[in-house]
């Protein structure tokens, strides 16, 4: 039986590129014996509805076009639904985002051509995801993240950027405003607890990751894993600003756990507690959430990828 494969299309992804790269990607479909159909989303949202709906049918695989936000939203709309008796469609994406750091952990060709000749070879493979809780407008609420989630300054700036989106759109336009912001960021005073660890006093970050990269390449979380079945933290404590400012080359080349304040570890959950007169956000996968109380726990093998071997 052919491969019954359903396409899910953001077609604002990479400012809107998305429509014009699926238009070629119908090209290369044409040469493939798949069973195949599309559905584009019209709206944030869209793909989280258009996701949870493609569970009530037969699908073997599900592949996304779009980055990371799209990615999130598929990814939620998935797991708030449940497998039942049937195992959820592989995921597989065709990046077209702006930052597309979660296909960078898979190695997906960024090229549609090489996109379309390896795919043949390519293997399902167990992935984790993480669970927040966190509190908006009063209530608790949750969601499931597949890259990274952040707390904190990482938050804070999210929602800045939310708020401007001229400081969205390149990974550069984003470090760009990753300096900006950080002039006016005081840093938060919280109560961090994993395991038997606890941390009290002021925070510049933390960070919980499932994948290593985030924010266009950066690799905050550089010992993250999909499939350990732990989360990696990473945890900023009060840095000076000079120390940051020093240490940013860091966020790219992996070392960020060697700057004195700055703790890496692994573990099953993490429990963040504000401490602050103002709140404390949260952001999983470059998309605001709320704020604290907030608990991050981990979910193994919460589902599956399409996607070329792994190295390493």
């Amino acid at each position: 039986m052919p491969l019954r494969v359903l396409f899910l299309i953001n077609p604002a992804a990479g400012n809107g590129k998305g429509l014009n790269t699926w238009q070629t990607v119908q090209s290369f479909l044409a040469h493939t014996e798949w069973d195949w159909t599309s559905r584009l989303s019209q709206q944030k949202g869209d793909l989280l509805r258009l996701a949870s709906e493609a569970l009530r049918e037969d699908w073997d695989r599900l592949v996304v076009l779009g980055g990371d936000g799209s990615m999130h939203e598929v990814v939620n709309g998935l797991l708030a639904r449940g497998s039942g008796s049937h195992p959820l469609p592989a995921l597989a994406l065709i990046p077209c985002g702006s930052g597309n750091d979660w296909s960078r952990t898979w190695n997906y060709p960024r090229h549609l051509g090489q996109w379309f000749e390896q795919v043949n070879t390519w293997t399902l493979q167990e992935h984790d995801a993480g669970l927040l809780r966190f509190q908006r407008g009063g209530h608790t609420e949750q969601a499931w993240f597949l890259n990274v989630a952040g707390l904190a300054y990482d938050a804070w700036l999210v929602k800045q950027i939310e708020e401007h989106p001229e400081s969205k759109g390149h990974p550069l336009i984003y470090l760009w405003s990753i300096l900006r912001y950080l002039l006016s960021y005081r840093p938060q005073q919280a109560v961090v607890r994993s395991g038997t660890k606890t941390w009290k006093g002021r925070f510049y970050t933390m960070n919980a990751g499932i994948c290593a990269y985030s924010g266009g390449g950066m690799r905050v979380v550089p010992h993250a894993d999909p499939a350990l079945g732990q989360l990696a933290f990473t945890i900023a404590g009060d840095l000076p600003l000079w120390r940051i400012l020093l240490n940013i080359w860091r966020f790219y080349s992996g070392s960020i756990g060697r700057v004195k304040d700055v703790h890496t570890l692994h573990g099953q959950e993490l429990w963040v507690d504000s401490e602050d007169d103002n709140p404390v956000y949260v952001e999983a996968d470059g998309e605001w959430k709320g704020e604290c109380p907030c608990r991050i726990s981990i979910v193994p093998g919460a589902f599956r990828v399409w996607a070329p071997p792994r190295k390493g």
